[in-house]
């Protein structure tokens, strides 16, 4: 009998081992057993990484350039994101913004990338990089928190511009969307 209770005892430990050893290293932020059902969520499904690819052509009223660029930004935990903007072939360049707004509308300022009131005469390559936390956010999100933020990206409800003294309200525009690329220093790479 002794050995029964023993072996019994030793295999529940073992399940609950393998158990903890699962979740820990599978990413599963929790784990609930019902009598109806397994639910798990993972933290490895929501993504890290989201990107805009910006040109002229984005921008409403679209504008004719040749000036293009690319922002990314990685995730960090849940109360940050990292960014770089880079962009080519542009001219006095003002400000860059992440604004809320669906593909074909403008929207108000939601995080401001760069600012100057001395814009250079040309810039090809890292125009800003930086983090963003929820002492950045303002416009709709002011007061709010960065999963308020990753959640209008999303949605598909934010996009990153640049503005030049050209084009105030922007010259070059991209739609924020969830991607597979992580930033390194200042260009992406595969992840």
């Amino acid at each position: 009998m002794t050995i029964k209770i023993t072996l019994k005892v030793t295999a529940v430990i073992a399940v609950l081992t393998f158990a903890t050893f699962f979740i820990t290293t599978s990413g599963f932020s929790s784990l609930m057993i019902g009598p109806s059902s397994i639910s798990t969520a993972s933290a490895q499904t929501q993504p890290k990484y989201f990107d805009a690819k910006l040109t002229g052509k984005d921008e409403v009223p679209s504008k004719d350039t040749k000036a293009t660029g690319m922002a990314g930004f990685n995730v960090i935990g849940t109360s940050s994101l990292s960014y770089n903007v880079n962009v080519t072939n542009m001219q006095k360049v003002t400000a860059s913004h992440i604004h809320q707004g669906k593909a074909g509308q403008n929207g108000p300022v939601v995080v401001t990338l760069f600012k100057t009131n001395t814009p250079s005469a040309m810039t090809n390559g890292l125009l800003s990089k930086g983090t963003i936390t929820s002492t950045n956010l303002e416009g709709p999100l002011a007061g709010k928190q960065i999963k308020d933020l990753i959640s209008m990206i999303k949605s598909g409800d934010a996009y990153v511009n640049v503005h030049t003294e050209a084009n105030p309200k922007g010259e070059i525009r991209g739609q924020l969307s969830p991607c597979s690329t992580k930033i390194y220093n200042n260009t992406f790479k595969s992840k």
